[in-house]
């Protein structure tokens, strides 16, 4: 895909389906942005998930920023994903991406770099949290 250009039907669905599954698996909402970006990366990744969040101190949320043109890539998570997903697991992500941004496949990367994100983060049942919400006496878990 050349810079500028939009995403096909086909991929936008690809895409969507990616991001509802990985919300469904780990419940965290995933949000990507691809676009040029303006100053200091890290700052305006922050801004723009604090958008896409009720709440983001207390709302599981990830931000996946591509910039193909300049070359960058960011994942930006709210401070309750984070508890989740570490920051190796956050690097592999943004490398596996990467690799498959450099053989043209922009979409198939974002996918890929979804699934690996909520694969990290697990289910909410399995967080040290939950299992200790579930295991106390008789009160359900609640998510």
């Amino acid at each position: 895909m050349a810079t500028g250009e939009a995403f096909s039907p086909e991929q936008l669905d690809r895409l969507n389906r990616a991001l509802k599954q990985a919300e469904r698996l780990s419940g965290i909402r995933f949000v990507v942005r691809v676009g040029a970006l303006r100053g200091d990366v890290r700052l305006a990744a922050e801004r723009t998930l604090s958008t896409v969040v009720d709440d983001p101190a207390r709302d599981a949320a990830v931000l996946v920023v591509v910039s193909p043109g300049q070359c960058v890539v960011h994942i930006a998570t709210t401070p309750v994903a984070r508890r989740r997903i570490s920051d190796a697991s956050a690097s592999l992500a943004a490398l596996s991406m990467t690799s498959s941004f450099s053989l043209g496949d922009l979409v198939g990367g974002l996918t890929y770099g979804v699934r690996q994100l909520a694969e990290s983060a697990g289910s909410p049942a399995s967080t040290p949290a939950a299992i200790r919400s579930s295991s106390s006496a008789g009160s359900p878990a609640v998510y």
